[in-house]
């Protein structure tokens, strides 16, 4: 048990999980989170269209992934590197998609939490019906097999509703502060730069001037 303990104590000190457990501090002191591309087109997803563009699933999996190790207390900064040179248009497109994409997570966890409420309370109606009407067949006559299955299957339906408003609601909110979070943070479009290459150790690039979000 000790030599567990000890263990446990030195992979908590080890030099992987001190490096998870860090983050990149803006100067405003919001944490970053850092996507490395190719070039913009590879931020958007291949079945988009011009009109209406989606990102590509690889990197707001990535970015939801890095988000979701932030205290929920912390702002966030997305800092968006590319290799190629981007335009202005590229740069306001890529961050409309990633406001546009948040919003859209966050009214499918709205639409979800409306269910969930529901749900919880037509569970919790039920189970408090069969409940009284378990009470009211006891008074009048006596049968226990009848008054057990009752009591059973009211108090299933009342546990139920309670665990889908408490358990599973709380899970959504917290993924609501999440999408509302994501929608408030800044993204940032720059070329990777001599700064940028020795400070996160990439290849050769050619110093350009960081891009500031209009």
């Amino acid at each position: 048990m000790f030599r567990r303990i000890h263990n446990l104590r030195k992979i908590k000190k080890s030099k992987a999980v001190r490096e998870a457990n860090e983050f990149d501090y803006n100067e405003d002191g919001s944490i970053q989170i850092n996507v490395g591309l190719k070039d913009s087109d590879d931020f958007f997803s291949p079945y988009s269209y011009k009109t209406y563009e989606l990102m590509n699933p690889d990197v707001a999996e990535y970015i939801d992934m890095c988000e979701s190790t932030i205290p929920v207390k912390e702002k966030v900064t997305i800092d968006i590197y590319t290799e190629n040179p981007t335009t202005n248009q590229e740069k306001i497109r890529i961050r409309k998609t990633v406001k546009r994409h948040q919003a859209e997570q966050l009214a499918i966890v709205n639409q979800k939490l409306r269910r969930n409420l529901l749900e919880g309370l037509i569970f919790s109606l039920i189970g408090f019906i069969i409940l009284f009407v378990e009470a009211v067949l006891y008074t009048l006559f006596t049968n226990m097999y009848l008054d057990t299955i009752l009591a059973v299957i009211g108090w299933l339906f009342l546990w139920d509703g309670l665990e889908v408003m408490l358990s599973e609601r709380s899970e959504l909110k917290r993924q609501k502060i999440s999408c509302l979070r994501m929608i408030e943070a800044k993204v940032h479009v720059r070329k990777y730069s001599r700064k940028i290459q020795r400070q996160y150790g990439f290849g050769e690039f050619e110093e350009t001037d960081e891009d500031e979000e209009e």
